[in-house]
């Protein structure tokens, strides 16, 4: 129906044409119906939720448990049972301490108290008791045995002591004064600056990268003289020569500075006879201190005694006169008070003339007649 401009003005409005449905129009429709149902398996949300991203995880993670950790807690743990622990004096007083009869076997030490000890509190990641108890079952090991409960372990008595160790070994010594322990002792200078912090690290690692001799081992013990470097004390003699030379040649680990203690000894005694030659002011206290150095002291000409000068805190006096423009100077009223303080302290004495009278004194004596002088004439 046509409705003419001025009636579409006055509010009147064509009615709007009434379309028949057709076949394309009802799909939509339709489809639009089962979008808004729930028969798909992928809702709207889903479909938000999938299209975000992951979360990240937490910001330090702990590093996996791989089989070479294990080896570092196997050697350490081992390091504790050594004939040379048994025999050194601080070691078997910890293992004294710590022992406990398990199924009236004795000399167990439980896997906490291990724990605690600086062989294995020094590592990381840090250490548990399942980790040691899974160190002890699937590491090889000789010298170690698990209780039944699994929390208590010990040096297996078939394999203590070993029969090329003496009972007193630490007062066992050769014909050149070598030491039994001694004899079997290096000196190490790891790839890592930090390695020998650890004893146990520096174990597992000769073991695994040093190709060492099996008449070297077991490791009896490690010694550390700083994070640097330290002593490794080992179960076969090192002082051969020609055995010593072919391992070596070696030169395995690699980039490590091995040498004897032997050898260590040596260039550690001929270094500090020219440090005291070149340096005699040094003071040395032994092999395995560092040397401090102090100021050398004069000699007899450059020890001369000096005379201290005496010195007066004086106040500065304000004179009153000075503001309103007077002027008050006299000759030597300076001299007069530096000389009246110097004799009080009894440190510096003015010289006199026969009077007794000082000459600054007579200066000051003679200096208002003469200005009286001047005015008369």
């Amino acid at each position: 129906m046509f409705v003419p401009r001025a009636l579409r003005l006055k509010g009147v409005r064509e009615p709007k044409r009434v379309r028949k449905p057709t076949a394309h129009a009802h799909v939509d429709e339709v489809a639009a119906t089962l979008e808004k149902t729930s028969i798909s398996h992928s809702s709207p949300q889903s479909r938000q939720i999938d299209s975000k991203k992951a979360f990240s995880g937490p910001r330090f993670t702990t590093p996996p448990i791989t089989p070479e950790f294990l080896e570092k807690l196997l050697c350490g743990i081992e390091l504790l049972f050594t004939d040379y622990a048994h025999q050194d004096k601080d070691r078997l007083a910890w293992l004294e301490k710590h022992y406990r009869v398990v199924d009236g076997e004795e000399k167990f030490i439980h896997l906490s108290a291990i724990l605690e000890h600086p062989n294995i509190s020094t590592l990381k990641p840090e250490a548990t008791q399942l980790l040691l108890r899974q160190a002890i079952e699937r590491q090889i090991t000789n010298t170690l045995e698990l209780a039944k409960n699994g929390y208590f372990v010990r040096r297996r008595p078939s394999t203590f002591p070993l029969c090329f160790i003496p009972k007193d070994s630490f007062s066992v010594f050769n014909d050149d004064g070598l030491s039994f322990w001694d004899q079997r002792t290096i000196y190490v200078e790891p790839h890592t600056r930090d390695l020998c912090k650890t004893p146990a690290r520096v174990a597992q690692w000769l073991k695994a990268h040093g190709q060492m001799k099996e008449k070297w081992f077991p490791i009896q013990a490690v010694h550390k003289l700083f994070n640097s470097c330290a002593f490794v004390v080992l179960s076969g003699n090192v002082t051969h020569e020609d055995i010593w030379q072919k391992w070596r040649e070696l030169d395995k680990p690699e980039c490590w500075k091995i040498m004897t203690k032997v050898e260590h000894t040596k260039r550690t005694n001929e270094y500090l006879a020219l440090l005291r030659k070149e340096k005699p002011w040094l003071k040395i206290k032994g092999v395995d201190a560092m040397p401090v150095e102090e100021a050398p002291k004069p000699t007899a000409e450059e020890s001369v005694p000096t005379v201290p000068i005496a010195t007066t805190n004086r106040k500065r006096k304000h004179n009153k006169s000075k503001r309103s423009g007077m002027s008050t100077d006299k000759p030597g009223a300076e001299s007069t008070e530096f000389t009246a303080a110097v004799n009080e302290e009894g440190s510096h004495v003015d010289p006199t003339n026969e009077e007794g009278v000082t000459i600054e004194t007579e200066e000051l004596d003679h200096g208002p007649s003469n200005k009286k002088a001047k005015l008369g004439e």
